[in-house]
């Protein structure tokens, strides 16, 4: 025992005197050999990481350089550079000359000084104060030729019927690969839109034709029968106004929604369906309700991908306005539970490009408001406790990503900045809430109130606060609008630079910079516009251009920079089937954006809301030319469009619907033998549709073939 406590007691004490500790130097310059206009990685270091470096704390060489002599005999020397935990680095460089260039790493020798010690430590490595002595290493020959080498082959992006998981090696695929994580909610929904940004894929192709993958029954519809008798009322609560059935959330080709066949208030838990066939991959039995998706992409030196999540709320924070205050984890695979998040605050939900979920809300407490940005990895790295990587508490950026299971906690942890808003105006209290996240900037208003919380009594204030660290921009400001008007604006109106705002009463379209607040466009004119359209208004930014949806079935695209109506659609006239004379378009958050293609529904929600001969509209987005239609109605959920796939609610027979492309099967018939260019043949054959659908009992029995 004597002897292990003596042996201990050495290696916290510095060296007396300290050592002169030699060193070795090593290089390797690669790929070997290069093209002349190539870039080649420089991987350098020496043999001993620095005693104290663990994780991101410690210490680091430095007076690393790396001399290079070119083939014409001239030199250059890179550096000096400094080391990370392992005790080397890399350089990038590329050679202009054809022949052999050397490479040499040269240690200029350090001091272990004992910086940067993790927080909470306080024990003394023992080789504090040595010296680490010089070293070179043994020079490394490039060979520079004329021929550029290739680069690995990509496999091109499929053109046939594909399924998850995509080959890591098919990195190209990214681009129609977008996920649904549903961060935004739809209207009067819990989660469903695919960021508060709206609804908007720029990751994957979309339907260009109505065909059907598959379906599958979300609650009863369609016609009830018998004494209900044939009226238009005398269906199933198929378009659910204000209690959507169908919020999605689709992550590697996995659909999950949480399932609503009777009234809101009764929920019957999840479920997780192979987007692709409609196959059934498990359910959970819970009164929890989704909130939405995450993919977290843990990019450490000790860690290296994506890990996917399932977000809930308590069934009491479901629902339109609902205050949330605890949310919980799981496993997107198994739907498994992980932990929970407890007393925390209603957030918008946003993502950074790690797939942390980031959100914003204001907080209000002692007569002070303030905007809070919350980050969900920080919460759970520091609020679990407990070892990490490195040593001392638990850093916000730990380099291992382990959520611990069954752990409540708190949502304080989270927290990463808090910075105060203005209170008032001119003297006067003001309320400021976030009416719009985009770019750098979270824009906050507080609007008039004229009899109804929709309609505003001809002001609105409006103030800029930075989404970095929530500095003031500008304001605030005292707009005045319209009177009695509604004034429509929000995240899915705003987008380079500018939001647009939409004034019901007036039918115009005004465009203010989001950096100054300033007028930049308008008010614009909506032409050929239909009266009913002052009954609601919804719209969508995407790659420099507004879209907006009308009550009364017209369609715009408004040029985010100057006002300018790129051009418009009407519905066609609807006869007797509409009160409008042409078939409305539904303004809660039923749009999206894909593959160049608007999808719109065509439908409303009132007196009856079922009629008959409503679309699903498939607009193409750079001339306003219809692509395709297909009876379907839906008013209150969006097409969600991943990996090809749409899939929404058809309130017609209340089932969910998949659209998109579905593998085939050719059969050719031909004459084997005894052919002759004097004799006639026939060849015929036939093409199957190998959808999953194909094999439902309603489509079965009427094609068996």
């Amino acid at each position: 025992m004597t002897l292990s406590t003596a042996a201990s007691l050495s290696l916290v004490n510095a060296h007396d005197p300290p050592w002169n500790i030699p060193t070795y130097a090593y290089i390797v310059v690669s790929p070997n050999p290069i093209g002349v206009g190539q870039t080649v990685n420089v991987n350098f270091w020496i043999n001993a990481p620095p005693p104290t470096a663990a994780a991101q704390y410690g210490d680091r060489w430095s007076n690393l350089t790396v001399a290079i002599t070119k083939p014409d005999g001239t030199t250059q020397i890179l550096g000096p550079y400094q080391s990370d935990t392992t005790g080397g680095t890399f350089t990038t460089y590329t050679p202009d000359q054809i022949g052999n260039y050397t490479f040499q790493c040269f240690f200029g020798g350090d001091v272990l000084k004992g910086l940067n010690p993790a927080p909470g430590t306080t024990q003394q490595n023992a080789f504090v104060n040595d010296t680490y002595l010089p070293s070179e290493s043994k020079k490394f020959v490039l060979r520079v030729q004329e021929e550029p080498i290739p680069y690995a082959p990509i496999s091109a992006l499929p053109t046939e019927y594909w399924t998850r998981p995509i080959y890591a090696e098919n990195t190209a695929w990214y681009s129609i690969a977008g996920n649904w994580l549903g961060l935004g909610a739809s209207t009067f929904a819990t989660t469903g839109q695919r960021t508060i940004q709206g609804n908007v894929n720029p990751y994957t192709t979309a339907p260009n034709t109505a065909h059907i993958m598959w379906t599958k029954v979300a609650a009863f519809g369609g016609t009830i029968g018998g004494e209900y008798g044939g009226e238009e009322t005398g269906n199933y609560y198929s378009t659910s106004q204000y209690e959507p059935k169908f919020a999605p959330i689709i992550m590697n080709g996995i659909l999950y929604y949480t399932e609503y066949p009777g009234s809101s208030t009764h929920y019957t838990g999840w479920k997780a369906i192979n987007l692709k066939t409609g196959e059934t991959l498990w359910t959970k039995n819970t009164t929890e309700i989704l909130r939405c998706g995450q993919i977290l992409n843990m990019i450490t030196p000790n860690q290296y991908g994506g890990l996917a999540y399932l977000w809930s709320v308590p069934s009491s924070g479901g629902g339109y306005m609902a205050a949330q205050a605890q949310y919980n984890m799981y496993d997107a695979l198994t739907g498994n539970y992980i932990l929970s998040i407890v007393n925390g605050s209603t957030m918008q939900l946003t993502a950074d490009e790690n797939g942390d979920l980031i959100g914003y809300y204001v907080n209000a407490s002692a007569g002070q408001r303030s905007i809070t940005m919350w980050n969900s990895t920080r919460c759970i790295n520091v609020g679990q406790g407990g070892f990490y990587y490195g040593g001392g508490s638990s850093p916000a950026d730990n380099w291992m990503w382990r959520p611990a299971q069954d752990r409540q906690i708190d949502f304080k942890y989270g927290i990463q900045w808090s910075a105060p808003i203005d209170t008032t105006y001119q003297g006067n209290p003001i309320s400021l809430g976030i009416s719009a996240i985009s770019d750098d900037v979270i824009l906050m208003s507080q609007a008039s109130v004229a009899g109804s919380s929709f309609f505003q009594a001809g002001w609105i204030m409006q103030a800029a606060y930075s989404k970095t660290d929530g500095h003031r921009l500008w304001g605030p400001l005292n707009r005045t609008e319209v009177m009695n008007s509604r004034v429509l604006y929000g995240s899915t109106s705003a987008g380079d630079g500018v939001w647009v705002e939409y004034d019901a009463a007036a039918l115009t379209a005004t465009g203010y910079s989001l950096t100054t607040g300033n007028k930049v466009w308008g008010p614009i004119e909506l032409p050929n516009v239909s009266p009913y359209s002052s009954l609601g208004e919804q719209y969508l930014f995407y790659n420099g251009t507004s879209y907006l949806w009308t009550y009364g079935g017209d369609v715009y695209a408004i040029r985010q920079s100057d006002g300018a109506i790129l051009w418009e659609y009407h519905t066609p006239p609807a006869g007797y089937e509409s009160p409008y004379g042409a078939n409305s378009l539904w303004t809660f958050t039923v749009g999206t954006i894909a593959d160049g293609k608007l999808f719109v529904p065509e439908g409303h929600m009132y007196s009856p809301p079922l009629f008959h001969q409503a679309h699903q509209l498939a607009i193409n987005i750079t001339d306003g030319s219809l692509v395709w239609q297909i009876e379907a109605f839906d008013v209150t959920s969006a097409p969600a469009v991943a990996d090809g796939v749409m899939v929404t609610l058809n309130a017609y027979d209340n089932q969910i619907y998949a659209w998109g492309k579905s593998a085939t099967k050719l059969t050719v018939n031909a004459p084997a033998v005894g052919i002759t260019t004097a004799t006639p043949i026939t060849i015929s054959g036939s093409i199957y549709d190998l959808a999953s659908g194909s094999q439902q009992e309603a489509t079965a029995a009427r094609f068996p073939h």
